[in-house]
């Protein structure tokens, strides 16, 4: 005090003093205090001494642990007296901010909404500011965004998991930022270049990226947004060593452009080739020798050939045939018939083959109809597969298809008949045609002919519109002399009205032979008849004759009530 020399004015004391009372209000527990009183007039109160209070980058880093951070950080970025470096880094830091919550907060705060510090929901730092400043920092921004988004998918650890991917903040913030309405991204160059920047993110690791549940926007609806660009490089990545080839021909069929579901078709039939390559089951005889060793499982060559068939058969059925049938194209079209058409496969993977169709043949193409119908017409052919066949035939028109199924109602087989007569059936849009069908059915009962074949026949007539109405239409052929088409026309009754069992009961005496069918041929005439003098229990009745067809089995099952 005495003679030393005091610095500073009056006024400038009793700032420094004031300073000193808040200063002890800070050791207070109330942070707000500490952090925005304390802050601010430790700036007001050296003012006199220091040019301004800066804030530097690594405040800015800072405040993304902090609890106040993201309020300060939407504070500078929204602020124009800070530098276009300082706000950019305010957005990086609120992209970069770790979790709070277990929730990343970074959009919110940048791109959507959020609550101030008195609660009040606030738009999201970019949409405060006026348009050109937008416009200017997220083009700064743009170049910083798309670096980031070069990263690759860190490696999966031994033990199968994901370990966080820190590009998926850029990734999310990016997107955020090109889906908002109104747009936030104005500078087309721009936002071509965040959308080339996320097109090649997501095809770099695509199968890690595409089940990284850390993601607020999924991969593929990132994917959907950005178009056809987004997926070019996708059937790139079909190969024997994918697991995840089934979402990639989703993608690529939902939002591809036709070159690259070309070449996705074509990837996925070198994959079919390739798992059925003598080099594939060597090297898959191999590993499952290798793991068998491992597992101490002992197996000799037969039953190692057959786990490898069962890796083979996974792989088509359930990953190659169905990712065809969603990509489609030629080049896999002409490779699932010809899978089909060979006979060395087995027939449930020949079945699949032809399901994988469904939708996908050319119903213009009179090749691809000879390819199905070669298929339905052989038989020997499994049944599954030519059932199917039948079905890839009913997507063609009915003008072309229909000659060629009455082509099939002699064959050697009756089942090739009836699935023929079926798919014939399915082409009637009303009763018109039916009189032709009638007249093509066996005429005798020396042609065999299943019980289920007629009684399926009417089932599908009765739902025909048109006149004669199908009850009128099929009276008249009760007594037809043509076998087939008297026995359909009694099928039409089958589990109908009590009221109408007057019509057919006259053919309870009807003598005439059923067809004679051997076991193999299973198409046995029997139903669940009444026991003689306990009509309450029933027992398999063997069939000889129409007239025994009627009377105990079409006639009992006739009991609707006409109310019904």
């Amino acid at each position: 005090m005495g003679g030393t020399k005091r610095r500073g004015s009056p006024k400038s004391r009793a700032n420094l003093g004031t300073m000193s009372t808040i200063t002890t209000f800070t050791g207070l527990p109330n942070s707000r205090i500490r952090d925005s009183l304390g802050a601010a007039l430790t700036c007001a109160a050296l003012a006199f001494h220091v040019v301004g209070c800066r804030v530097a980058d690594e405040d800015v880093k800072r405040w993304e642990t902090t609890q106040r951070g993201p309020h300060k950080l939407v504070a500078i970025v929204t602020h124009d007296k800070y530098s276009w470096q300082l706000r950019t880094e305010a957005v990086l830091s609120l992209i970069r901010m770790a979790p709070r919550g277990g929730v990343r907060q970074g959009i919110s705060f940048l791109v959507d909404k959020y609550k101030d510090e008195d609660g009040a929901t606030r738009e999201g730092a970019l949409n405060q500011l006026p348009e050109e400043a937008r416009r200017q920092l997220i083009d700064l921004l743009a170049p910083v965004l798309v670096k980031e988004l070069e990263g690759v998918p860190p490696s999966r650890t031994p033990e199968g998991r994901l370990p966080p991917d820190p590009t998926i903040p850029f990734k999310d913030a990016t997107f955020a930022m090109l889906v908002h309405e109104p747009p936030l991204v104005l500078n087309d160059k721009t936002r071509a270049d965040l959308k080339a920047a996320l097109s090649k993110w997501a095809a770099t690791g695509f199968e890690d990226r595409v089940e990284n549940g850390a993601q607020q926007f999924g991969l593929e609806q990132m994917m959907r947004f950005l178009g056809p660009e987004s997926v070019k490089a996708l059937p790139a990545i079909i190969n024997e060593n994918a697991s995840r080839i089934d979402r990639v021909a989703n993608l690529i069929n939902d939002v591809g452009d036709e070159p690259t579901k070309l070449k996705a078709s074509e990837a996925l039939v070198a994959l079919g080739h390739k798992y059925g390559s003598k080099e594939w089951l060597d090297a898959q005889t191999k590993v499952v020798k290798e793991s068998n060793a491992r597992n101490n499982i002992k197996a000799d060559d037969t039953q190692v050939a057959g786990q490898v068939d069962k890796i083979q058969e996974r792989n088509l059925t359930e990953a190659v045939f169905p990712s065809m049938k969603r990509v489609g194209g030629r080049p896999a079209i002409d490779f699932l018939f010809a899978y089909a058409a060979d006979g060395k496969h087995p027939a449930e993977r020949r079945k699949l083959a032809l399901a994988a169709l469904e939708g996908r043949v050319d119903k213009n193409s009179p090749n691809d109809l000879e390819r199905t119908f070669a298929i339905a017409k052989n038989e020997d052919n499994a049944d599954a597969v030519r059932d199917v066949a039948f079905q890839r035939m009913g997507e063609f028109p009915k003008e072309q298809i229909v000659p060629k199924l009455y082509a099939l109602f002699e064959p050697k087989k009756w089942k090739t008949r009836w699935v023929a007569g079926e798919t014939v059936l399915k082409t009637f849009a009303t009763t018109k045609q039916v009189p032709d069908f009638l007249a093509r059915l066996p005429k005798t009962p020396a042609t065999k002919m299943g019980m289920t074949e007629p009684l399926s026949y009417a089932a599908k007539i009765r739902q025909l519109e048109g006149d004669p109405k199908p009850r009128e239409l099929f009276t008249p052929y009760l007594a037809s002399k043509d076998f087939g088409a008297r026995l359909t026309a009694l099928g039409y009754f089958w589990e109908g009205k009590k009221a109408d069992r007057g019509l057919v009961q006259p053919f309870e005496n009807d003598k005439e032979l059923l067809p004679k069918c051997e076991k193999e041929d299973d198409c046995s005439w029997s139903c669940d008849a009444s026991k003689p003098g306990n009509p309450k229990e029933t027992e398999p009745k063997e069939l000889k004759t129409v007239g025994e067809f009627v009377k105990y089995c079409l006639v009992p099952s006739m009991d609707k009530d006409d109310k019904k």
